[in-house]
């Protein structure tokens, strides 16, 4: 099983894309990115070998990941919903037919799926949430909806049905008593049976809807955004942090005041551009996102790795191993300042190795050539790395 060895260099270079039906990477983002579905057949053979049905139901019994299982819709329209983990029994129970169990973060305790992950590095690492994997029995579905964020649906073995229907509207109705947002009303745009491999890409707001046709498993890789408050928060944040004597409203030109309760607009329109000019600091932007946008998917998540010094990695590049980042973590590089932030902290680099970081982050998996062209001091601080749990040792790809 393997993905593209080089995905991430090709999508740097916009160079046509096998798994979007040879798009380049900027012709995507043009016409279909947060615009409009793709349907690509045969995207993601290797997904085939990936993981079974079974290994999948038994990472929803592990109290480390979360899950959940959803029926449904029973005869008189009801759905269920249960938050895992799961005691083996439970497959047995719900039968084989209408049913779905899905895994938040299954890339987190597979760092194979780093590999397919750099087939989508023409959206920044920080964009990307997770990859969840949802399997289901022949009628498995999560029922009609939308999500916020975009989403790219990637088949595994066996089929499913899509549906795809109108852009969802703020206050679109849903379903009522359901413990799912399930959209009471599916306007049918456009439908594909999916196999093996197929990948679909549905933007922010579309409602679309999924049955399998078999026993099946869906590769979810899903991405976020920010909050545009959030974004407000941090950046005042780090304003606030830099200077002590806060900048006071001045209003030298202010006009003799006609009722002394009024709060007017003339003294509102005062305070917003005073507020704009102070937070107008686009050299503290990046800065002030870093922490955020660093901070692992789980805050009680902490890197965990063994001792691993230079030697032990020399021996180990010497057996053909190659190096994945800590998936569980989040890198973000801030290339005007050199800093590398990761779950929310910066991390201290030494300055002689300063200038190999940015070409260490290129892609998510260090290879052999790559490794093997590295200085010393590099490979000592990537030691230093492992045994903090940052990189994971794996076999060639």
């Amino acid at each position: 099983m393997s993905f593209t060895s080089n995905a991430s260099d090709l999508c740097r270079r916009d160079e046509p894309l096998p798994w979007l039906g040879g798009l380049r990477a900027s012709e995507f983002l043009r016409d279909y990115w947060q615009k409009k579905p793709l349907l690509v057949r045969g995207a993601f053979p290797a997904l085939a070998d990936l993981i079974s049905f079974q290994e999948l139901l038994q990472l929803a019994e592990e109290d480390s990941l979360e899950s959940r299982v959803i029926s449904g819709p029973d005869a008189k329209g009801n759905w269920k919903l249960k938050n895992g983990p799961f005691p083996p029994v439970t497959w047995r129970k719900h039968g084989k037919q209408n049913w779905t169990v899905l895994v938040q973060a299954v890339d987190h305790v597979l760092p194979t799926l780093s590999d397919l992950l750099d087939h989508f590095a023409f959206v920044p690492e920080w964009r990307i949430d997770d990859v969840m994997v949802s399997g289901a029995v022949v009628g498995g579905s999560v029922g009609p909806h939308s999500d916020q964020y975009d989403v790219f649906l990637l088949q595994g073995p066996g089929s499913r049905h899509w549906q795809l229907g109108q852009q969802v509207a703020v206050d679109e109705a849903l379903l009522p008593d359901q413990p799912l947002r399930l959209l009471a009303n599916f306007q049918q745009s456009f439908e594909a049976t999916v196999e093996t491999g197929d990948l679909l890409y549905v933007p922010p707001g579309l409602a679309h809807h999924g049955v399998a046709t078999s026993d099946c498993l869906t590769y979810s890789v899903g991405f976020r955004a920010p909050a545009v408050p959030r974004l407000l928060d941090a950046l005042a944040d780090r304003l606030l942090s830099l200077d002590e004597n806060e900048p006071l409203l001045a209003d030298p030109d202010r006009g003799v005041c006609q009722h002394s309760a009024s709060l007017t607009a003339l003294d509102t329109n005062a305070m917003r551009t005073a507020m704009l000019a102070w937070i107008d600091q686009p050299e503290q932007m990046a800065l002030a996102m870093a922490p955020s946008l660093s901070e692992a998917k789980y805050a009680d998540y902490e890197a965990q790795g063994e001792s691993c010094s230079l030697a032990d990695l020399q021996s180990a590049l010497a057996e053909g191993i190659e190096l994945i980042r800590d998936p569980a973590s989040r890198w973000v590089w801030l290339p005007e300042v050199q800093q590398l932030w990761r779950n929310g902290e910066c991390v201290d680099i030494p300055a002689d190795i300063i200038e190999h970081v940015p070409a260490l982050l290129t892609s998510r998996r260090l290879r052999q050539a790559q490794l093997a062209a590295l200085p010393e001091l590099v490979l000592q601080w990537l030691a230093d790395d492992i045994s903090a749990g940052f990189w994971l040792a794996v076999e060639a790809a």
